[in-house]
């Protein structure tokens, strides 16, 4: 929701679609463990993506993801880094993470105005 702040204060500079695109989530979970998961995202913007997982993570913390076929003329894959703004734990081990791209950004194909 454009205009809406995350847990850094920041407002959010473009909108968010509710889209269910597969992704790849590498990073090191709160243990040290480094992992490589399949999720699922519930929104992404250019700016970002929304997802759940069972990794407990924390805000600030770096993640590289992969969301197959969302790459340029949509042939390849669009890989990225992020940066987790948004923690939210859903379910007993079950957490909503919001990751804001530091990397490349995504291609929504929708106007940003509004």
């Amino acid at each position: 929701m454009s205009g809406q702040k995350d847990n850094w204060g920041e407002k959010r500079v473009s909108k968010r679609l509710e889209v269910a695109l597969p992704m790849l989530v590498r990073g090191v979970d709160l243990n040290g463990i480094k992992f490589e998961d399949t999720a699922e995202s519930y929104n992404v913007s250019r700016d970002g993506a929304s997802f759940l997982t069972t990794r407990e993570l924390k805000l600030g913390q770096k993640l590289a993801l992969i969301i197959p076929g969302r790459g340029p003329g949509g042939h390849s894959d669009f890989e990225t880094s992020g940066e987790i703004r948004r923690v939210i734990e859903r379910d007993k081990h079950q957490w909503e993470i919001g990751l804001k791209f530091t990397g490349r950004r995504l291609r929504t194909y929708m106007s940003e105005s509004n």
